[in-house]
């Protein structure tokens, strides 16, 4: 699979799934949770300058049409659907939800932008697309 994979995204800089299924006799699902080759996948780092809810609802419809709850999500699939690095793809799964790591340079930030005179709804609009204040 890895090599039917490499040879569309050599020729094309993209993957048809469908394509892939039929030559090596899996479903699609089951090449996007088993393909290992990953070359030429981008970066997605949430910037609120230029976040784009089009890529966002790309990939929660299909979190949601391929993993409903109780199954788990497999972020491989996730990534190869999106061509993203898988720990981008987590990470902004999360931040769609309204989650997020609070760490010490994200406290530093908040401290930082509050010393600026920004309101919290718009340091929660800095960290996340869905942040929300739960005090």
């Amino acid at each position: 699979m890895k090599q039917a994979v490499k040879k569309q995204y050599t020729q094309n800089q993209s993957v048809d799934w469908a394509r892939v299924s039929e030559s090596v006799g899996l479903s699609e699902r089951e090449c996007l949770e088993a393909n290992q080759f990953g070359d030429g996948k981008a970066r997605w780092i949430y910037d609120p300058d230029t976040f784009s809810w089009d890529m966002a609802n790309r990939m929660t419809k299909f979190i949601e049409t391929n993993y409903s709850h109780p199954l788990p999500v497999n972020y491989t699939a996730v990534s190869n659907y999106m061509w993203i690095e898988p720990d981008d793809c987590v990470n902004m799964a999360g931040l769609l939800r309204g989650e997020m790591t609070w760490t010490k340079d994200v406290l530093a930030k908040v401290v930082e932008l509050r010393g600026q005179g920004m309101m919290y709804k718009d340091i929660a609009r800095q960290l996340s697309p869905n942040l929300t204040l739960r005090m």
